[in-house]
């Protein structure tokens, strides 16, 4: 089944809509674009990521920048806005998932997707990914892409 191509800025606008609620002891938050790279300057096993400053407890940002694959994910409380800032890839989402790990509570890892869509990632592209559905990032060999999630409960 196909994500329609509007659920990606329906969900950034519930992210976007959300931060309109009254947070009357939270102020604006702003980032470089030149610092946002510096955050993800150097990999690790094929990963960089940072978290961005949001001013709330729920809502969680972050950059990532991949040269490898990343793990197969599931979290059963977040919901996730994925926007592509340079590079390319290819993100498989849905299917039944083997062999995870819970890393954190809601949060699980590794294993395998039988199944899914996959979907082709370039600069600018939007994908939502729905709370529960298994997700994972395919970068090719020689390949990087780095982006910005949004995560929020869903």
């Amino acid at each position: 089944m196909a994500i329609p191509k509007l659920v990606p800025a329906l969900g950034l606008a519930l992210v976007l809509g959300g931060a309109a609620l009254a947070q009357p002891n939270v102020k604006p938050m702003f980032v470089k674009s030149k610092d946002l790279d510096a955050m993800v300057a150097k990999t690790k096993d094929g990963l960089a990521s940072a978290k961005l400053p949001t001013g709330s407890p729920d809502h969680v940002v972050m950059i990532a920048h991949r040269i490898a694959d990343g793990e197969v994910e599931v979290h059963t409380r977040l919901a996730d806005e994925i926007i592509v800032r340079s590079g390319h890839a290819k993100i498989k989402v849905g299917g039944k998932v083997s062999a995870q790990r819970q890393t954190a509570p809601g949060e699980f890892r590794g294993g395998t997707i039988t199944g899914g869509e996959v979907f082709d990632l370039k600069p600018g592209d939007a994908i939502y990914v729905p709370v529960g559905q298994p997700h994972q990032v395919l970068v090719p060999k020689g390949g990087q892409i780095t982006y910005t999630a949004a995560k929020f409960p869903g």
